[in-house]
């Protein structure tokens, strides 16, 4: 009976499991790409680590600026304003977490070479180095460089306007208009002397006739010499009458007032 049995059992064929044929191949692909995508997950995961280092260095030199802008004089003496402007820095920067876990050498290692606080402008620049989780090819910290510019409070500088812009005109105490030039015979009277023999033969550069000044006129009877303009209208007989003087000024054409250009010269 036993012998029946094994030869009973001698003649059932047995088959080995499928997956006891099939070659190691996934995981040998597991084990090749499994490495890259962790360095991947750990490369996405680094970015916003730095990133969060950045917003609070940013922020905490946007803060050291403005209030070195406010607070700082305009000085030769860069190393006074800058160790002020640190110490603005670093008294925000140590409020964020992120800056002082991960900045290598602690926080205050951050370096401010290349920073200026001596000219108008506050201009800080700064670099430190942010650790890797991960060391790559030897490779253990990525340096990173940031910097704000910011004006100093110093008040507003009004724009100067140059001769171009609002040149040079010349007017009179009495005139009603300007001019550009002080030889323009509006003011520029081009006085003449003559005799009372030559008066009724004068002529003006208009070719008109000189008439008697309601000003100094009354004493025509006891005169010998009078005096006119080449572009006046009437003939004097006191050199230092209102009607021959012209009390020119030279200003700027935006301090003339109401006054117009000059027909004359401005014709020309």
């Amino acid at each position: 009976m036993y012998a029946k049995n094994n030869k009973k059992y001698n003649n059932i064929k047995l088959k080995a499991p499928v997956y006891t044929c099939k070659k190691g191949s996934l995981t040998l692909e597991a084990a090749v790409i499994i490495p890259f995508v962790a360095a991947f997950l750990v490369s996405i995961l680094f970015f916003f680590r730095v990133l969060q280092v950045q917003t609070a260095v940013q922020e905490s030199l946007t803060y050291s600026a403005r209030k070195s802008a406010a607070t700082s004089v305009v000085t030769e003496k860069s190393a006074v304003n800058l160790s002020m402007a640190k110490g603005y820095y670093f008294f925000h920067v140590s409020r964020y977490q992120a800056a002082r876990k991960y900045i290598d050498g602690t926080w205050v290692a951050t370096s401010f070479a290349g920073s200026d606080c001596s000219q108008e402008y506050i201009d800080l620049k700064v670099n430190y180095d942010v650790k890797l989780p991960v060391s790559f090819f030897n490779i253990k910290k990525v340096t990173v460089y940031q910097g704000i510019k910011q004006r100093r409070w110093v008040g507003d500088k009004p724009h100067k306007k140059s001769e171009d812009e609002d040149p040079y005109v010349y007017i009179t105490k009495t005139g009603y208009a300007y001019h550009s030039t002080s030889s323009c015979s509006h003011i520029d009277l081009g006085i003449s002397q003559i005799t009372k023999s030559q008066l009724e033969s004068a002529r003006n550069q208009s070719g008109g006739k000189y008439h008697r000044c309601s000003k100094c006129g009354k004493k025509v009877k006891n005169a010998n010499v009078f005096y006119i303009a080449d572009y006046g209208t009437t003939y004097h007989t006191d050199i230092n009458c209102s009607g021959l003087k012209r009390s020119v000024s030279k200003v700027r054409l935006s301090e003339v007032g109401n006054r117009t250009p000059c027909k004359h010269c401005y014709s020309e």
